[in-house]
């Protein structure tokens, strides 16, 4: 069924990354529950997605994963209906950005991490990649003479983008073509996300940095909120991260405490008067 489950996404173009995933999720619930899948009811999907302790965007990632799932299921003639479709919409608060500031980002290049973790840094800094981009990072995706890079986001959505002038110097010392971060084995495959996160992570301990909201994804997090605080028109921040959806960019826009100050103060000032002016009354 877990093959049957792959062959259906990859006909939908879905990234590996989110059929690793998905796949990942039907496993995880297949352990927890007694009954076998294919007997599964919307009570026991509903009592899974609404278990303790688990994030609303966790509970959403989930539910999206098991409709899937059980969609290919009747697709595929297993099932006469999906179960998982009466499965309540989740409600998840609007995100708030985690960024890496510019400050945080030099400690971490400076912190001892070795070449090939600084230039995953700098990736997800400068041209705001998230870890299963910059894992998949090929030097004939880089154009010097047009300043491009080539890139595949999330949903396996291909993009163009401009190149950073920190990301080009980079690319001098970096392989022109192949993999820039290939796996250990001698393959001709990139290593996985999940070990760039590993990467990043250890420099982020290494520096110091103990906040625990800040993350490999983070420094992409730095990459949006950067580009607004210089005043990069909306619409543009959105093409740069590669977003379908314009309101995923918008969290970006939420206004630092920086700029809320200097704002506050370019208020012209109005002093009140020392004193009343009325006559006392004899």
């Amino acid at each position: 069924m877990l093959e049957a489950f792959s062959v259906y996404q990859r006909a939908q173009n879905l990234a590996d990354t989110t059929i690793r995933n998905r796949e990942s999720i039907v496993r995880s619930f297949g352990r927890r529950v007694a009954t076998p899948l294919l007997d599964v009811g919307t009570r026991e999907l509903r009592q899974y997605i609404g278990r303790a302790g688990v994030t609303a965007g966790t509970r959403r990632t989930e539910r999206g994963a098991l409709i899937a799932f059980y969609a290919c299921m009747v697709a595929d003639g297993y099932l006469h209906s999906n179960p998982a479709e009466g499965l309540p919409v989740v409600r998840v608060p609007k995100g708030q950005p985690r960024p890496f500031s510019a400050e945080q980002v030099a400690v971490m290049l400076e912190s001892g991490a070795y070449r090939r973790t600084r230039a995953m840094i700098m990736l997800g800094y400068h041209q705001g990649f998230r870890v299963s981009q910059i894992a998949r990072v090929r030097g004939d995706d880089i154009d010097l003479a047009e300043r491009t890079f080539s890139t595949v986001s999330k949903g396996g959505k291909p993009g163009l983008l401009p190149l950073h002038p920190e990301v080009a110097e980079l690319a001098l010392e970096m392989p022109r073509t192949g993999w820039w971060f290939p796996a250990r084995d001698g393959s001709d495959r990139p290593i996985r996300g999940s070990s760039v996160t590993d990467l990043i992570t250890k420099a982020i301990r290494r520096s110091g940095i103990t906040d625990p909201r800040l993350t490999p994804h983070s420094l992409r997090h730095g990459f949006g909120s950067g580009l607004v605080e210089q005043g990069v028109d909306i619409r543009v921040v959105q093409e740069l991260m590669l977003h379908e959806d314009l309101s995923t960019t918008q969290i970006y826009t939420q206004v630092s405490r920086k700029r809320k100050h200097e704002g506050i103060q370019a208020l012209p000032p109005v002093r009140p008067p020392a004193r009343s002016g009325r006559r006392i009354a004899a």
